[in-house]
């Protein structure tokens, strides 16, 4: 077959997919099956949309760094896994109602079936995010067998790896479990959205928005404030990085920012997106889902730790940056106020929509967010941003990489919990972790926290909370602690992972836009995260301060944290800058009051 053939297959294959994938995933977000009288079973579309997601990935050929071959040969590997792929996904799909009535009897069909599936949803993963999830995932397998031997079968119940592999991909909470049905549903809308959020005008209005807000001398909270809103939207920290830090690095260099310390700075705003309501990125829609509560509740409850987070960051760079580059404008001329207005409308229209049906009119994730698309894109045309139907094409198109790469990582993730349920392992772990703390919950504390950020270290945010979430959530549970405080502790320190070395992915990316040394720019990454890390062990102990109480024990609580986490700010920052740009160190005077405020918060707060 000549190379143009296969190049025009693989083309061909990944437009029709970029199209498919995105529109599924709204028809079935939004229930449409069941008004038109289809029924099938949850999983049949999964096996489906996982396997096109799959094809999708091998057509498109993501990422040219993987490569194990030339890339003449690697383009017919890959549209030979893409036509795989895709009949592996029809056939799978057409059998997998006598499979599910049999599931208790382990074929060679099955097993041959299973093994297919999950060999295709690992080289997808390889292929898109690199080995480290790979790694986890394939000696995930293993672990069984070696926890056989050296606990003589006490550890687990003993089970066939035909019947582990056979159930992990077509039993429920496997591949096919939550993670899947979230990434493939209510994830890929919210992708969609934010998709048509930026390209049709948003991205712009963010700038402006952000250079109005602080000025063209305040590159660095401009900085803080725009990453924070992609961050938000993209659902990956170091891809975030990646993408505001080309603009904001520079702006704050620019004007005289060490270049570490603008790295720092990029690194932990756009880190913190994740966690920053209304979207969280992906991992909120998990919460919702695994609690069986409104998503609005998760992002209400991720409300008040956020904004502490970025109060403290903004305190810090006020303190250690409070005049560099005034008479240094190099950021861009904020717009006048009328004309703020309309520029920021393609950006504060569809997210007020969304805001106001998910917390006003209580409607369903789904459906917030494709009406708030759809308002997008209607300003978007109004604004010229959209010109011709072509350009929404586009535009949808555009949202397939990230759709397929999340489903991926989810369905992925489905393994690691699979097995661990099967086999019986993750209940023992958990309970390994609650005997190591001894009933003693500072300790669970330290080793929830330490499994979190060593699991997480190279690994997508979503698919760490997977992993994790069936291991840790049940030990704090035990110790009292409510399962929402649990699951976003969890997700917290999973996000933190990207800034804790030595596998800090997003320190390395803003390093790298920077051209600062990796050791300093980790350094004060910590600094300014610090608050970060101290956050979700005071909502373990006050459940006020993620809402859980009533308004007077809400707003008591986030002050006590607000005192003790704005003392430890003007600590760690450690130093006033005068107007000249040097640095001067804190008075003694100044030192003491910050350590005071940060005692007597903390202290009122853990009632000691």
């Amino acid at each position: 077959m000549s190379k143009v053939l296969v190049n025009q297959g693989l083309g061909s294959l990944a437009t029709v997919l970029s199209l498919f994938l995105p529109a599924v995933a709204a028809f079935y977000a939004l229930n449409v099956p069941s008004y038109l009288g289809i029924v099938f079973y949850t999983e049949q579309y999964l096996i489906l949309f996982l396997a096109g997601c799959a094809a999708f990935i091998f057509a498109s050929g993501l990422n040219k760094s993987h490569l194990l071959v030339s890339e003449n040969i690697d383009a017919l590997l890959r549209l030979v896994l893409s036509i795989t792929a895709v009949g592996f996904g029809i056939y799978a799909c057409a059998k997998y109602e006598s499979i599910l009535f049999t599931i208790g009897f382990i074929t060679p069909d099955k097993v041959v079936l299973s093994l297919i599936g999950i060999c295709l949803l690992l080289e997808a993963l390889r292929r898109s995010t690199g080995y480290v999830l790979v790694f986890l995932c394939a000696s995930i397998f293993l672990l069984p067998l070696f926890l056989a031997w050296i606990s003589d079968g006490a550890w687990i119940r003993p089970i066939n790896w035909d019947r582990v592999i056979t159930l992990v991909f077509f039993g429920q909470g496997g591949v096919h479990g939550i993670p899947a049905q979230v990434a493939a549903t209510v994830v890929a809308v919210f992708v969609i959205f934010g998709r048509c959020l930026i390209q049709n005008g948003g991205s712009a209005a963010i700038s402006d928005i952000s250079s109005r807000v602080v000025g063209r001398s305040g590159a660095d909270r401009l900085a803080i404030i725009a990453s924070g809103l992609f961050g938000s939207l993209s659902g990956s920290a170091s891809a975030n990085v990646a993408t505001t830090g080309v603009m904001t690095i520079p702006l704050m260099t620019g004007q005289g920012i060490p270049a570490f310390r603008a790295a720092a700075i990029e690194a932990v705003a756009s880190t913190g997106g994740l966690i920053l309501p209304p979207i969280m990125a992906a991992t909120g829609f998990l919460i919702a889902e695994y609690l069986a509560i409104p998503y609005a509740e998760v992002a209400t409850a991720a409300l008040i730790p956020a904004l502490l987070f970025y109060g403290s960051i903004f305190l810090y760079v006020s303190i250690v940056n409070p005049a560099i580059g005034a008479g240094s404008e190099v950021g861009p001329k904020p717009t006048k106020k009328a004309s703020l207005f309309l520029s920021s409308l393609p950006f504060s229209v569809p997210i007020i929509s969304l805001v106001l049906l998910l917390f006003f009119f209580y409607q369903s994730a789904p459906a917030s967010a494709l009406i708030a698309a759809v308002s997008a894109i209607i300003v978007g045309f109004l604004a010229r941003h959209i010109q011709k139907m072509s350009d929404l094409r586009d535009i949808i198109a555009e949202s397939t990489p990230q759709i397929a790469e999340i489903t991926i990582i989810c369905g992925c993730a489905g393994i690691i919990m699979g097995v661990l349920s099967v086999t019986g392992i993750g209940a023992n772990l958990s309970r390994l972790i609650v005997s190591v703390a001894d009933g003693s919950l500072p300790i669970l504390i330290i080793v929830s926290a330490c499994a979190c950020i060593v699991l997480g270290m190279g690994v997508p945010v979503t698919a760490t909370y997977v992993i994790l979430i069936g291991l840790v959530a049940p030990a704090l549970v035990s110790f009292g602690v409510s399962e929402l405080s649990a699951h976003l502790f969890v997700f917290y320190f999973g996000t933190l992972s990207f800034l804790t070395p030595p596998v800090c992915l997003s320190v390395f990316v803003a390093s790298n836009l920077a051209r600062s040394r990796i050791m300093p720019t980790a350094v004060e990454s910590l600094k300014i995260a610090m608050p970060a890390y101290l956050l979700p062990v005071l909502f373990l102990y006050q459940p006020a301060l993620i809402g859980q109480g009533d308004l007077s024990s809400v707003l008591y609580v986030s002050l006590l944290a607000a005192i003790g986490i704005g003392g430890t700010t003007v600590i760690l920052a450690g130093g006033l800058s005068c107007s000249s740009g040097t640095s001067s160190n804190l008075t003694n005077g100044q030192r003491m009051i910050a350590l005071i405020a940060a005692l007597v918060g903390f202290t009122l707060l853990f009632g000691v």
